[in-house]
């Protein structure tokens, strides 16, 4: 995924030129700032570096090289040295020198963006305390930054405990990889991915627009993707959202003007012909991300509509009893900021929502934030989930597990094999993460998936009712989140039906395969009540 890296943004470049050749002309100039406009850097950089052949000391070339790093994968880090060549020449911020904003904004972002965050943050202050308070956007950009850097700090100091694996070159390439969405089980992967994909035309900078793309764990390993079909790529652009537990129902986004969000369900070994979501979840305005509940009567969803609280929010509407989505609610100031939000994802229980966000104690970019519920149903403040997940760069499309012993996440970091890869992040063994997902299929005596049933759980020795579950429509499918080391009592009431009561046992993590997430029971067949 490309850096929303925040260029102040003169129209053009400054650029004092004379007619000695000790500096490049104008119009050896023009065509490198026209490249840097239309976001070509990769071309920029190469024309940059032809010209510096004949100029190698100029310090304008050093700067564009500079900015040209910043905005191509994988050369933030060789950003620092044109950057610093540049800063020491303009110095510091007089009125006829706006390259010496351009010079020190940038050579803080790449600090910024290499983890020197006390580096970056001199950088941003000493420009704060410089520039006159009337250019109001700068000081508005330098704060933000100087947010961030503080908020890096911060976090750095208290490290998260995990370990982070690269899902491998069957999902990842050179290209941008993220929006994982992951079954129940985890057998099934559905991703997004501008690499080249059918009847692409590459856009101008190098990449394709983006297809969905899938995976299937055998035997240990992930097989190599493939696309997930004609009926949910287009010419356009198509995106992963959201997942059922059992695979069978996704919600898409696609790019047809506003960007809209869709439905699909795999049927007869492909996925259906997607369906626009109706109103009020799909407005005229942009919807790019959804996740449903694991009951799929509740969605979240990030959209632009302008009743937030700045640029993209988050909302959040419930099904009502004739099935139709209800009214559309805006989620409070402790979720929205006047930043971005976006790929909100509720867990297993509906009671913590995971989000990504550029406020908050963001340290750069989007940042993954939780939020729980309280006892009201009010979502509370959000915490962030820490440094080393979350990075200076952009951190978006956290899928935590059933079990939340495991997260697929997508990020843009150092040793991937290129733009924005797939992860896989385990926390160890000590952490109090014990859970457990237990799946079944529940099917009449014709062999039709029952979904009249209700699966009440209650704890074998104290009979506190644990919680109650219901089969997937189409499948029969059910799955229930259960700590480990206890005891249960599984009763299964259908209408017309006989009751059915079975006891189950969940070791303790300890004892538990962790790296499948489901452990299934047999099959049950619902037999009817004599009447």
């Amino acid at each position: 995924m490309i850096k929303n890296l925040l260029i102040i943004g003169l129209c053009c470049f400054v650029c004092i030129v004379d007619a000695s050749e000790k500096k490049p002309r104008k119009k050896d100039i023009v065509p490198i700032e026209n490249q840097m406009l239309m976001d070509n850097y990769k071309k920029a950089s190469e024309l940059i570096i032809q010209l510096q052949k004949r100029y190698p000391d100029d310090p304008y070339l050093h700067l564009m090289q500079g900015i040209c790093f910043l905005n191509i994968d994988g050369k933030t880090k060789d950003a620092i040295k044109p950057l610093t060549i540049a800063k020491e020449h303009y110095g510091v911020y007089s009125k006829k020198n706006d390259n010496a904003i351009e010079a020190n904004y940038h050579l803080g972002m790449a600090y910024h963006l290499n983890h020197h965050f006390d580096e970056a943050l001199q950088l941003f202050e000493q420009l704060r305390d410089t520039v006159p308070a009337k250019r109001l956007n700068i000081h508005k950009q330098l704060q933000q930054y100087i947010n961030y850097c503080n908020n890096a700090i911060q976090l750095k100091q208290n490290p998260v405990d995990f370990r982070i694996t690269n899902l491998g070159q069957a999902i990842n390439t050179e290209y941008d990889e993220h929006s994982p969405v992951i079954s129940g089980n985890e057998d099934l992967l559905l991703f997004t991915s501008n690499k080249h994909g059918a009847n692409k035309k590459s856009k101008t900078d190098g990449l394709y627009t983006e297809d969905i793309y899938y995976t299937q764990w055998r035997e240990g390993a992930w097989l190599p993707s493939v696309s997930a079909g004609e009926n949910i790529n287009t010419n356009g652009y198509d995106a992963t959202c959201s997942l059922s537990s059992d695979g069978k129902t996704m919600i898409i986004y696609r790019n047809n003007g506003n960007g809209d969000l869709y439905i699909s369900n795999f049927k007869d070994e492909k996925w259906t012909n997607p369906e626009r979501l109706p109103k009020p979840i799909n407005s005229s305005y942009e919807e790019s991300h959804a996740s449903l509940s694991l009951d799929g009567n509740t969605i979240v969803f990030a959209s632009h509509r302008p009743d937030g609280y700045g640029a993209k929010d988050i909302y959040i509407s419930h099904k009502l009893p004739d099935g139709k989505w209800g009214k559309v609610l805006l989620l409070n100031k402790n979720i929205n900021t006047e930043l971005n939000e976006e790929s909100p994802f509720l867990s297993h229980d509906g009671q913590t929502l995971f989000f990504a966000s550029e406020g908050h104690n963001s340290m750069g970019g989007y940042d993954i934030f939780k939020s729980e519920k309280d006892e009201n149903g009010q979502w509370q403040s959000p915490v962030n989930i820490g440094y080393p997940i979350n990075t200076p760069g952009d951190d978006l499309f956290y899928i935590p597990t059933l079990d939340g012993q495991r997260v697929y996440f997508a990020s843009e970091r150092s040793g991937g094999y290129g733009r924005s890869d797939i992860y896989i992040i385990e926390f160890p063994v000590t952490d109090e993460r014990t859970l457990a997902v237990v799946s079944g299929y529940l099917f009449t005596e014709d062999g039709i998936p029952s979904a009249e049933s209700i699966i009440s759980v209650t704890n074998k020795e104290s009979g506190e009712l644990v919680g109650d579950y219901k089969p997937q429509t189409n499948s029969g499918k059910y799955t229930m989140i259960l700590a480990t080391g206890v005891s249960y009592i599984m009763t299964i009431n259908t209408p017309g039906m006989i009751s059915i009561s079975k006891e189950i046992e969940i070791p303790y993590r300890a004892d538990y395969n962790t790296r499948t997430s489901a452990s299934y029971l047999d099959p049950m067949v619902l037999k009817k009540a004599d009447h």
